[in-house]
């Protein structure tokens, strides 16, 4: 068995391939891959590969773009059995690790640590100071791998998913607020909500900083070829105090614009508005269930904005995992 640099594109689809045998759990059944992420997953990936080569001439001017899919592969008798996929975050020196794999017939053998080991190390190459990641709340193994290395948890979520239901009607806008369509590449807005209602032992972990929210343009072209590869319109508002004009929440959801996939809303709500929760939420899948009543809706909940887990799950939105966020200096 070795450990090598993952090879792009060449490894996009093997990978793909072997994450979706790798997060199965037959004890955990709903912490899976279901069948509509699989779907989306493969065909995302395979769109990326087709546009691969304007993605190669993007990388070739940024070094912000060439750090945005790095990672490691563990290959045995020429098949991938092992992977992980990291970014950095925005132009920052964070990184993020979104996928760390092992087929399960392979696992127990210290494949998943040196392909961490090795991420970790490359990282720090590349002028990183700090990478967090995020664990299913259960996955023992997983958990006592990244305490080991020197992860400590500080924070977690809960994703919740909605399958069934009838159709949600839009609530009216509270009193005191208004709300607007925020532009997609409206950095500052985002940045200033986050700063101001991110917990400290968050921001800790994920500084709210404007690099990592500022994009300069080759990040832009990038995130537009990546919206056609996933196959998803994206929508975002924001609500305001009246008074002085002030964001206090933050609403989008994104819908598949054709073929299989889910569908997503997501909520940033400030702690002190939290009267807001049932708009928010009514408001986002009311917008979903419109344009595409038939896919699968998911909802990523970060447990210190209250009021919204309990509003989706009146939804008919159904708790599916709890995540542990994990982070560590390098």
């Amino acid at each position: 068995m070795s450990v090598r640099s993952m090879r792009l594109p060449q490894d996009l689809i093997p990978a793909a391939e072997m994450l979706v045998k790798t997060f199965q759990y037959p004890d955990h059944p709903e912490w899976g891959v279901q069948s509509d992420e699989q779907e989306q997953l493969v065909g995302t990936v395979r769109r990326l590969r087709g546009i691969w080569p304007l993605v190669r001439a993007i990388q070739l001017v940024s070094p912000s773009v060439r750090d945005l899919m790095r990672g490691f592969v563990a290959v045995e008798d020429g098949r991938l059995v092992g992977a992980t996929i990291a970014q950095r975050v925005g132009t920052t020196s964070m990184w993020y690790i979104g996928t760390v794999g092992v087929l399960p017939e392979y696992r127990g053998r210290g494949i998943a640590r040196q392909i961490v080991t090795a991420t970790l190390d490359m990282m720090r190459t590349r002028g990183g100071t700090q990478v967090h990641l995020g664990v299913i709340d259960g996955n023992s193994p997983a958990q006592s791998l990244y305490r080991s290395l020197g992860f400590v948890e500080y924070g977690g979520s809960t994703r919740f998913s909605r399958s069934q239901g009838g159709p949600v009607n839009r609530l009216p806008l509270p009193p005191g607020y208004e709300e607007s369509r925020l532009a997609e590449f409206d950095w500052r807005t985002r940045y200033e909500l986050d700063r101001r209602i991110v917990p400290a032992a968050i921001q800790d972990f994920e500084p709210i900083t404007p690099a990592r929210y500022r994009t300069p343009l080759p990040l832009h072209a990038f995130a537009v070829l990546f919206r056609f590869a996933e196959n998803t319109r994206d929508t975002d508002i924001v609500v305001r105090r009246s008074s002085d004009r002030v964001v206090v929440a933050r609403v989008g959801w994104s819908i598949v614009k054709r073929g299989k996939g889910m569908n997503a809303i997501r909520v940033r709500l400030d702690p002190s508005h939290a009267d807001l929760a049932p708009y928010a939420v009514h408001r986002a899948l009311a917008e979903v269930l419109a344009r595409s009543p038939e896919f699968r809706v998911d909802l990523f909940v970060p447990n210190w904005i209250p009021g919204v887990a309990g509003e989706a799950q009146a939804l008919g939105f159904v708790r599916r995992t709890s995540g542990n966020s994990m982070g560590m200096k390098l």
